[in-house]
């Protein structure tokens, strides 16, 4: 199927958001006229850039990342990266007032977060239409039964970067839509000290602080100490988001030659489950009882409590030799505590009369041992225009997954228009126990090669990852082991205004463990990507635009299995094409425009299951855009204070895999203002500031979704 044209495209869009993205070509234009090109002009410009971020010690403008190591695992500059990657500063989250990383990625081009709406037990997110790879740090986060969907606190982070496509090549097994590499805050060289309060909607209560700085006087100890605690409701009643972080971390370096930096966290949640599952009748569909409340709890009070608790620490170490070699060693050991105190009590659905909802009980717990390490050798050599940067690695990774869980329809039914909650409920005995124990060892090479102003990115890798099941209660155990080749090679080239256009080719690889419900065995998934695309930044670095184009393939693809909705299926190969449009510019000093655009035309082309045949990825829309921007007046009497906001568009979209279940498209718009005064930063953020009611997906008749409704936050921050 070709791709679609630019009109075809922007059609179905409201006019205000094809107004909208009308801009960014312009601005892209404008920015290419305005590119310095002589010495002086990009040292004028460099001199605008300082300014820009500062005005006698006001923040007015967050800075755009130049550089990735994720993508190569070495430090490269974006526009030469030949694959589309997104980074998010940790001032970009804080500016837009964000509490978890699926609100991180709500202005990233090709991510999706929340597409089940707001869950205080973790974050849901897509990658161009699959879920993504969590990386911490450049080591994987737990992928056991229930926590793989890790929820790491944001305040904690320094950037967030988004890769787009199969990164198996550095990484190993992981989905071909991409993975996000969570990078925790480090020691600083300045002395930094923050302290900070936050009240909001929900009953929201929040406090935080943020140290750093040396701890000798030869600067060759660095520390950096993080924290957070939180107390708040949600959307919903009875469900709290009770938060608590606390993240040390220390650096030696010894000499300019060798550093080596700890870093460990500690995080707990306290919350629980029993928003959303709601039903299509009264919430997507009309009900002769009236619509559902977006607040509803389906659980049972004191029955639902979900508490999560996480723990890591580990090291990176680098040391430069001479002549252009460089040994890094990145090591962690992580644990991670699910516990659901109580029956988990959910919903299922309305009996004939439409208001008298069907409970179930799922009693669970999970419990995740991780331990990853990758070591890499990095020779930087050449001569002339051919230069080199030549990674060779080995890693390994570990993780010990003990799940147990249990499941009946002896629950009380529930009147969904009128509940009286307290039934007495009696916890049901495990039927399920399985300890699944997954190791990975993987051994790649990689080479940057630049010739003049051409770059060209080639790797491969070859992995072995082994998996045992023992299952606890039958007493059955099951092994499996899966080999797999990745490889990855793009080509790029530098312009003297900062235009890079690039191509390139990846592989991606992934264990499927499990079986469906006729006790059929997955198979592993493998995905392949072509992308072309064009960037282009100017050398002050006040901008970044990323245009691409893509066509991912991916076979034996898993989703929930419509007839059975507590297990998965495999379809045979799924094909996705998409535009990308991203950009965020700093014109001037104080004003920043940033937004996106994505078209995304997924469809299964083989597959035994016949009615899946031709339909869409779930969840995964044919368009979304976002545009924001954010002023700060710099001089005069109202020096200090600025005004930010944007707009959201999600289009319509299935939630099932048969493509039965639609939900409409939407529009939510965000807006904050700040104030900066001496050391002093005092915000509000809004964001559905118009408390849009809407579904976000639906999986089925029985489960619908809602989505965020408006949340407004006040904070305070105070840096010395």
């Amino acid at each position: 199927m070709p791709l679609p044209t630019a009109s075809s495209v922007a059609a179905p869009l409201p006019r205000a958001i094809r107004q909208a993205l009308t801009g960014l070509p312009l601005l892209a234009a404008l920015a290419l006229l305005a590119a310095p090109t002589h010495a002086a002009d990009t040292a004028a410009a460099d001199d605008a850039q300082r300014k820009a971020t500062t005005l006698e010690g006001v923040q007015v403008t967050a800075p755009i990342a130049k550089d990735s190591d994720s993508v190569t695992k070495t430090d490269t500059p974006i526009v030469e990266i030949p694959q589309s990657v997104s980074v998010i500063t940790d001032e970009q989250m804080r500016v837009r007032g964000i509490h978890g990383i699926e609100e991180a990625v709500w202005y990233t081009a090709g991510a999706q977060g929340g597409g089940y709406g707001p869950d205080s037990r973790s974050d849901w997110l897509l990658v161009r239409g699959f879920a993504p790879a969590r990386y911490m740090d450049g080591l994987a986060l737990p992928a056991g039964s229930g926590t793989e969907l890790t929820r790491i606190e944001p305040y904690g982070l320094e950037r967030l970067e988004v890769l787009k496509g199969p990164s198996s090549v550095v990484y190993g097994a992981m989905p071909p839509g991409g993975m996000i590499n969570m990078v925790s805050k480090r020691p600083t060289e300045q002395p930094l000290h923050e302290v900070g309060v936050e009240l909001g909607s929900f009953d929201l209560r929040q406090g935080t602080f943020d140290f750093g700085g040396p701890l000798n006087d030869a600067g060759t100890v660095l520390y950096r100490l993080t924290g957070l605690a939180r107390n708040s409701d949600s959307m919903v009643d009875y469900i709290k988001d009770d938060r608590y972080y606390l993240a040390p971390a220390l650096t030696w370096k010894p000499d300019n030659n060798t550093s080596l930096t700890v870093l460990s966290h500690f995080q707990k949640a306290d919350t629980a489950s029993g928003g959303g599952f709601l039903p299509a009748s009264g919430t997507l569909l009309p009900n002769p009882n009236g619509k559902i409340p977006r607040h509803r709890f389906t659980g049972e009070p004191g029955q639902n409590d979900y508490n999560k608790k996480i723990a890591s620490i580990g090291y990176e170490f680098h040391h430069d030799f001479a002549s252009g070699l460089a040994f890094n060693q990145n090591l962690r050991y992580g644990k991670t505590d699910i516990d659901n105190n109580g029956a988990n009590v959910g919903a299922f659905g309305l009996l004939a009369d439409q208001r008298t909802l069907l409970r179930y009980l799922f009693p669970n717990e999970n419990h995740t041992k991780t331990f990853g390490v990758d070591n890499n050798l990095q020779y930087t050599f050449g001569s002339g225009n051919v230069q080199h940067v030549v990674l060779a690695g080995v890693d390994y990774r570990r993780s010990n997954d003990d799940y147990a869980s249990a499941f009946a329809f002896n629950a009380s039914s529930l009147d969904i228009f009128a509940p009286v909650y307290g039934s007495p409920v009696t916890v049901p005995a495990y039927t399920s126990h399985t300890v699944q124990t997954q190791s990975q060892l993987g051994v790649y090479l990689q080479d940057q090669v630049k010739l003049g102003r051409w770059g060209i990115t080639i790797g491969g890798r070859q992995d072995r990852v082994k998996t045992d099941t023992d299952n606890r209660l039958g007493g059955s155990t099951a092994h499996q082991t899966d080999h797999a080749f990745s490889g990855r090679i793009g080509v790029n080239y530098l312009f003297d205004n900062g235009l890079a256009p690039y191509i390139s080719w990846s592989h991606s690889f992934q264990p499927t463990v499990g079986t469906d419900f006729a006790g059929k065995a997955f198979e592993p998934t493998t995905g392949g990507q072509y992308e072309a695309g064009l960037k282009y930044q100017p050398a002050g670095g006040n901008g970044l635009l990323t245009l691409s184009t893509y066509q991912i393939t991916q076979k034996n693809s898993l989703t929930i299995d419509p007839n059975h909705t507590l297990y998965q299926v495999q379809q045979g190969e799924t094909r996705l094409r998409g535009v990308e449009l991203e950009g965020r510019w700093n014109i001037g000093t104080n004003f920043t425009v940033y937004g996106d655009y994505t078209y995304s035309n997924s469809k299964v082309t083989r597959s035994n299951d016949l009615p899946s045949l031709g339909k869409q990825i779930a969840l995964l829309p044919k368009q979304q855009a976002s545009l924001g921007t954010d002023y700060t007046i710099v001089s005069g009497p109202l020096a200090g204070l600025g005004f930010g906001g944007g707009v959201r568009y999600v289009g319509s979209h299935y939630g099932d895999i048969y493509n039965d279940w639609k939900t409409p498209s939407y529009a939510l718009l965000d807006a904050a203002v700040h104030y900066d005064t001496g050391n002093w930063r005092f915000q509000l953020n809004a964001m559905n500031l118009t408390d849009k009611d809407y579904v976000s997906v639906c999986n089925s008749a029985y489960w619908c979704y809602y989505g965020y409704e408006r949340t407004v936050s006040a904070s305070a921050r105070y840096r010395w």
